[in-house]
C-alpha cells in the first residue's frame, strides 16, 4: 500500500512538471572549432549584452550562452 501511495505521489509531481521543458526548435547554426575540428553547433537564442552578440548553444556547449568569437560563422541574422 505505501508503495502505491508513493507511485501515486510521484506521478501527480510529474504531471505538474509536464509543460516546464518544452522542445524548442533551434533558430539558426553555427560552426564552431573544437578539438582542432569543425562542429555544427545549433543555436537556440541570440542576445546583445554589453554591445557583444552572444547565441545560446545546444550540444556540446549544453544549452549555455556563448560569444560570438566562439563560432567561426553562422546563419543568425
Amino acid at each position: 500500500m505505501k508503495k502505491l501511495i508513493c507511485c501515486l505521489a510521484a506521478v501527480i509531481l510529474l504531471s505538474g512538471c509536464t509543460g516546464v521543458l518544452e522542445r524548442q526548435q533551434p533558430v539558426c547554426t553555427g560552426t564552431a572549432m573544437i578539438g582542432g575540428q569543425e562542429n555544427t553547433v545549433q543555436i537556440y537564442g541570440v542576445r546583445k549584452q554589453n554591445n557583444q552578440t552572444q547565441y545560446r548553444a545546444g550540444y556540446p556547449f549544453n544549452w549555455n550562452w556563448m560569444s560570438a568569437n566562439t563560432f567561426t560563422s553562422t546563419t543568425c541574422k
